[in-house]
């Protein structure tokens, strides 16, 4: 049943999109000599130095490249575009670093936006993204990076991912059916993962989202969605699925002009968010897995160029659960993190950064694994 379900949902997606999809002018078809004029290529990059403690990644210190990316964006008309994005970071993986190891080729899919002109302009506007692309999970999975982000090191919890999916989203909503499992081969599982999105801006200044993501049944593949790194199946299980449901709330002191999610490139005089979230992983086989994570942050801008940034943040298992976080056996996983910066011009920035990280539980000692980074960010 739940695969006919997700076949109309898909088929539906493709023919509604097709009876409502405007003519395509002879002057917008794509030839060999306007092909260039299609092609938007953008970009990322931080690069510096990264010292931690002796049970951290980088505890001689090393020079590195914690984020780089290219993204080539393809407009064959003015509704749909092609992204696909590579993935260069030499990193290696550390958690409190913010660096994840994926694929060469991370996102690519299709987007569609306004595909029913006559809602063009409404509240019920309708979007649509088809391919591997980013589960909008949470506020900080939108500038879950060094350059983006106000620090170049993420929350605790860090939750966020990317699958192959089909997404419908509007004005204040969005909803998608994916893979669920990891990877990026063919899904294993007949059951499809479904995540849900609220977002609204009640006030100029605040802004306030929910999400809702269920994997469905995984058998015994890891998962998607990542929380604190934490995405394989649990010991012993036979079959395995995961929850999380959390909120945001974002609010702007002095609002500027535009309104961004990524902290860091507001132009507010001071701006801070608060999270929320649970997770609850139902395990047949063995213990169910689960627990609560958050986190506060901001930014407060001295001037267009000086910056200072923190972040309070903490992940914590129920019970007296103890799991690899953040590659370290614990209970709970918590990070003070303080920072600033200079911004060089709107593209280029200097960002240094300290990290406190703090773990325990019973049998469980603390990593010592606190992180100086000292980094040069730019965006393309």
């Amino acid at each position: 049943m739940r695969i006919k379900i997700t076949r109309f949902f898909v088929g539906g997606f493709f023919l509604l999109s097709l009876w409502t999809m405007p003519q395509v002018r002879a002057e917008n078809n794509v030839t060999l000599a306007n092909v260039l004029t299609k092609l938007k290529i953008k970009g990322r990059a931080a690069m510096g130095y990264l010292r931690g403690g002796r049970m951290s990644s980088f505890p001689s210190g090393s020079f590195d490249i914690p984020d780089a990316k290219i993204i080539f964006n393809f407009f064959p008309d003015n509704n749909i575009d092609l992204t696909a994005r590579f993935n260069l970071n030499n990193a290696g993986g550390s958690a409190a670093s913010g660096a994840t190891n994926a694929p060469l080729v991370d996102y690519l899919y299709i987007q569609g936006k306004d595909f029913i002109p006559s809602l063009k302009g409404t509240p019920w506007s309708l979007n649509g993204r088809l391919g591997r692309a980013k589960i909008g999970v949470g506020e900080e999975t939108w500038s879950d990076n060094p350059i983006e982000g106000p620090l170049p090191s993420n929350s605790a919890a860090a939750l966020g991912g990317s699958d192959e999916l089909v997404e419908l989203s509007g004005k204040f909503w969005a909803v998608s059916i994916g893979n669920g499992s990891r990877g990026v081969v063919t899904d294993t599982s007949v059951a499809k993962a479904v995540y849900a999105r609220l977002f609204y801006t009640p006030l100029d200044s605040l802004y306030i989202s929910g999400y809702y993501y269920n994997s469905g049944q995984l058998g015994i593949t890891s998962s998607e969605a990542s929380i604190a790194g934490l995405v394989a199946v649990p010991a012993g299980a036979t079959n395995w699925k995961r929850q999380v449901w959390g909120g945001d709330i974002r609010y702007d002191f002095k609002k500027g002009k535009k309104f961004v999610k990524p902290l860091f490139f507001s132009d507010s005089k001071a701006a801070f968010r608060v999270s929320l979230a649970q997770f609850k992983d139902s395990v047949r086989g063995a213990a169910n897995r689960n627990g609560t994570f958050g986190h506060i942050d901001g930014i407060y801008n001295f001037t267009s160029s000086f910056f200072v940034a923190a972040r309070l943040s903490g992940i914590q298992l129920a019970g007296s659960q103890t799991q690899s976080i953040n590659t370290v056996t614990t209970h709970y996983y918590g990070r003070a993190s303080l920072g600033g910066g200079y911004r060089w011009s709107d593209n280029v920035c200097v960002k240094l950064s300290y990290d406190y990280n703090k773990n325990g539980g019973a049998g469980t000692n603390d990593a010592n694994d606190d992180l100086v980074s000292v980094l040069l960010t730019m965006a393309l």
